[in-house]
């Protein structure tokens, strides 16, 4: 609430930013790990709904560490060891190089003894540390993070994660109590709210002591937009760029019944404040629907510059894209290559307006 000041303030927005991360993330193949399936020297839970990993040197606590539900020949199961930022502003390189250290810890954390049997032993994961970021990071930031191998995932301008961006920030400023933290009833909390947007149930009245009145207009609200949310996949560029699209329709699953291969355009908008909203449309769906995401900044530096500039960076950036999707129950991999001829067709009009 805005009288209450503190990091507390600025720690509570992360950790609501995290339960939607995470449940997009449910939504795209990934689960989070179960402590009770976990040996208890590797995983804990000493603080209600902080999960820590151990690490050669020390315990750390991971905002989202979840697991890959399919496996990938020749590696181990997949685990993403998430970390969630809510910033005002861009990320900066020192955030990224406390995560290195981290992932590194934790990712050299595996023993084996001369009596010990690895067909009888604790499975290994193939650790990714991935960070997420509300609004982007820093030019640095994303060179180092590459350099180490930690993903970077922005939700820098995407049209749809800036209105669930708007309603935690309401959440958290006007209607919620640090209290919460400290007294700690934040895990319960946390698993009500996952409750109300997975089973559309209403919000308990549990948690009122750590809620302003009028706090179940912005619940229902948040609720309501998660409702909205009908796809969330995760695809990786030719150029190896991550990125996270988020749509209001489904994904058009009909035009892949007999390929893993299509093709999709790439657009942007700019609203009455001058943002920039890009998003990409799959070719041949009539229905032309929308699939919202934060572009790599070389994309949104080249659209200030005309079309041409922009088309040109839309091709390089999206020559192929390689998504990973759960359409009908089956996990897929499909290959979107940027539509040549809508390309050729968008060059030829603006040579004619040039003319």
């Amino acid at each position: 609430m805005e009288h209450e000041f503190g990091q507390s303030r600025s720690q509570l927005k992360g950790y609501l930013f995290e339960v939607f991360i995470m449940e997009l993330l449910c939504s795209n193949q990934f689960s989070i790990i179960n402590i009770l399936d976990e040996p208890k020297d590797r995983v804990r839970e000493n603080r209600k709904g902080f999960i820590e990993i151990k690490g050669r040197g020390c315990w750390h606590q991971i905002d989202c560490p979840c697991d890959y539900n399919k496996l990938i020949p020749f590696a181990y199961p997949l685990r993403v060891l998430g970390e969630v930022k809510f910033f005002k502003s861009e990320l900066s390189k020192v955030h990224i190089r406390e995560y290195i250290g981290i992932i590194k810890d934790i990712q050299e954390n595996y023993f084996v003894g001369d009596e010990d049997d690895i067909f009888d032993f604790y499975p290994r994961k193939m650790e990714i540390g991935v960070y997420f970021s509300a609004n982007g990071f820093q030019k640095e930031a994303e060179k180092l993070a590459y350099a180490h191998g930690i993903k970077t995932i922005s939700y820098k301008n995407n049209f749809i994660i800036n209105k669930l961006k708007f309603l935690i920030e309401e959440l958290e400023s006007n209607y919620l109590s640090v209290k919460i933290l400290r007294e700690n009833k934040w895990k319960g909390f946390k698993e009500e709210l996952i409750k109300t947007l997975r089973y559309n149930d209403n919000f308990s009245y549990e948690y009122d002591l750590y809620l302003s009145y009028g706090y179940r207009r912005i619940i229902d609200e948040i609720k309501q937009m998660f409702i909205t949310i009908k796809s969330s996949f995760i695809a990786t560029t030719a150029t190896g760029v991550f990125i996270h699209f988020v749509g209001d329709s489904d994904f058009p699953h009909r035009l892949f019944q007999e390929s893993d291969e299509g093709r999709c355009r790439v657009f942007f908008n700019i609203d009455d404040w001058g943002n920039r909203f890009f998003w990409i449309e799959i070719s041949g769906d009539d229905l032309r629907r929308r699939f919202y995401f934060t572009p790599p900044e070389s994309l949104d530096y080249a659209s200030v510059f005309g079309k041409e500039t922009a088309l040109n960076e839309k091709e390089r950036l999206f020559h192929t894209l390689i998504i990973n999707i759960n359409l009908n129950g089956i996990s897929r991999i499909i290959l979107l290559h940027l539509d040549q001829d809508w390309l050729d067709v968008i060059r030829d009009e603006n040579n004619m307006l040039n003319y």
